[in-house]
């Protein structure tokens, strides 16, 4: 993403994704969250959505700031772990247990696999390795976006098929099956993103269109 630039896709197609799941899952959270803790996380990922589609109608402000749009980018791949972790929360957990001792230890897990992730991929970024070339980030744009697309269309796909499929303990591992995919893999995504913000914002120069 960063050498191949801002791609206007992200921003405008994939808040809609967001928005769809994330409103879903506010509206079935008002129904099992007595708290209210996933309510407001839930909230926040659909007005980031709707910040970011308003944001998308706007070509010019996209090139013109484009560090802001990367940001924009890094939280909408940040709610799209959210959500799914959360599906597959309520898979391992059920409707009525997601503020239980096992949700915690979910929540837990999945925190420090994130940032784990984090920290392995952003090794690629050192500046001991600033200039190289690697095979993660050297294909087009077009192919990147189609494969996200891809992946997260058989990952939604999969969730809401094999949810309906699988009951009891198999329905439990499914779910944290899916927290551990999601996470582990879209934080290369969110990290790009990151670097690719400040990239952009180091070297203004070469991003100009």
């Amino acid at each position: 993403m960063i050498q191949d630039g801002a791609y206007f896709g992200y921003i405008r197609l994939f808040p809609w994704i967001t928005l769809f799941i994330s409103s879903l899952l506010l509206w079935g959270s008002s129904f099992i969250d007595k708290v209210g803790v996933f309510k407001v996380i839930f909230l926040i990922c659909v007005s980031i959505s709707l910040i970011c589609i308003l944001w998308s109608f706007s070509q010019r402000l996209f090139y013109h700031f484009q560090t802001f749009t990367y940001i924009l980018i890094a939280l909408i791949v940040l709610a799209i772990i959210i959500d799914l972790s959360f599906i597959g929360l309520v898979m391992c957990v059920g409707n009525e247990g997601i503020y239980s001792l096992i949700s915690a230890i979910y929540n837990i897990i999945m925190l420090l696999l994130f940032l784990l992730s984090c920290s392995i991929y952003s090794w690629y970024y050192l500046p001991k390795d600033q200039g190289k070339q690697r095979a993660f980030n050297q294909r087009k744009s077009k192919v990147k976006k189609s494969e996200w697309l891809t992946n997260f269309g058989v990952a939604f796909g999969a969730v809401k098929f094999l949810s309906s499929l699988l009951t009891g303990t198999l329905e439990n591992v499914f779910g944290v099956f899916l927290g551990v995919m999601i996470t582990g893999t879209l934080s290369a995504v969110f990290v790009d993103v990151l670097y690719a913000a400040v990239y952009v914002r180091k070297h203004p120069e070469k991003n100009k269109n």
